[in-house]
């Protein structure tokens, strides 16, 4: 390198899942703009090696293939000594680990121990789990980019450097409102139903989902269905297990063009629940657990008054929520039914959802967390 010229910044990813990999190839992309000559290398899928990643391993396939986590351990044992051997060799400049808690925070332990910094990107829900791991955080990581406009605060109240960055769902500026309103089509309700990205709670949630539909189909005959499936292979079982003549159309693609004009979603609870409510959708969310797991640990474990993302940003029940799902089917299905006749009550709930989900779109993730990168580099900018 000849004098006065600076060195290429290196950027070590850490991601694990398929919608890190999605939010961090926004993130890629953002900052190999900002900085023109940037290496950014690590783990993660086909969306970061598109923004122009050079993956190391691609553990987002990995986990897509395996259904359970004890059969990945020797995978991520020996993963996790490729990734170490890979920070002594290279030293990247800057280490960004993405989601995936139970992962990353062994990803970021070793970059901290070799002395390379740290950025913890969509930080994990420890207001809602683990506070108790404040501390590990802390030790594992020098800034947190916060997704929720509360985890700041938060955050900052346990001594971690946080800071809001906006939701990742809503770059780009999604539909608001309208487009997933009215829900009549030709005067019979649309309902959309969104039985989760993960085969153990399709497994459980999608049984009742299809019972949920029977008893709407008992008060409107003429109601339509749709159903988000993860890939065509989820769409085929999803309806191979549709009886009794009920007509569901399962189609495998996103999230907003299932929701689209419908007057209700059945959602199981996660991420997907906030893009419903960015939408202004009226919703009902579901989460299934043996019971046995939620009187024995989930119960203790889980500090928040409510269980879904959605109500809890409001601080309120906004939308009815069956967590644990339990043997509550059948009252689930009522409740969809009611909220069905009532227009007015789920005019409401779409203004306070459009209203709630605001602050989420005021981020433009990418680009805040480019903005840290950057920072985080120093003399590189």
């Amino acid at each position: 390198m000849g004098v006065g010229q600076k060195s290429v910044p290196s950027v070590f990813f850490s991601v694990a899942d398929a919608s890190a990999d999605v939010h961090t190839a926004g993130v890629i992309r953002c900052l190999r703009s900002r900085l023109g000559e940037v290496r950014c290398v690590g783990l993660g899928g086909a969306k970061m090696a598109e923004a122009g990643c050079r993956l190391v391993q691609n553990p987002v396939d990995r986990s897509a293939m395996l259904g359970h986590a004890l059969g990945q351990v020797g995978y991520y044992f020996r993963l996790l000594g490729e990734v170490k051997r890979f920070f002594e060799a290279s030293r990247p400049d800057l280490v960004v680990v993405v989601d995936s808690p139970a992962w990353n925070f062994h990803v970021a332990k070793a970059a901290r121990r070799r002395g390379i910094p740290v950025l913890y990107y969509i930080a994990p829900q420890l207001w809602a789990w683990g506070a108790w791991r404040s501390a590990k955080l802390r030790r594992s990581a020098d800034r947190i980019a916060c997704i929720l406009p509360f985890e700041e605060g938060w955050f900052g109240e346990r001594g971690i450097s946080a800071t809001y960055v906006g939701h990742p769902l809503f770059e780009g500026e999604r539909q608001a409102g309208g487009d997933c309103w009215g829900g009549q089509a030709g005067g019979f309700p649309t309902v959309a139903l969104l039985p989760g990205s993960r085969s153990h709670e399709i497994k459980r949630l999608w049984p009742a989902m299809v019972q949920i539909s029977q008893r709407i189909v008992e008060a409107y005959p003429e109601a339509r269905f749709r159903c988000a499936a993860v890939s065509e292979k989820v769409a085929r079982e999803l309806r191979e297990q549709v009886r009794g003549g009920l007509a569901i159309d399962v189609q495998c693609g996103a999230v907003a063009a299932v929701t689209r004009g419908a007057a209700l979603t059945v959602a199981a609870s996660g991420t997907a629940t906030l893009e419903v409510a960015g939408a202004g959708c009226p919703m009902i969310i579901l989460y299934h657990v043996p019971g046995w797991q939620w009187h024995l640990i989930g119960r203790w474990l889980i500090k928040t008054k409510h269980l879904s993302l959605v109500n809890i940003l409001a601080g309120r029940e906004l939308v009815p929520e069956f967590m644990p799902l339990g043997s509550r089917t059948e009252e689930a299905g009522r409740v969809a039914v009611e909220l069905l006749g009532d227009a007015g009550r789920r005019e409401q709930i779409r203004r306070d959802l459009e209203e709630l989900t605001a602050p989420l779109r005021r981020g433009q993730a990418s680009a805040r967390v480019t903005e840290m990168i950057v920072e985080m580099l120093g003399g590189h900018g």
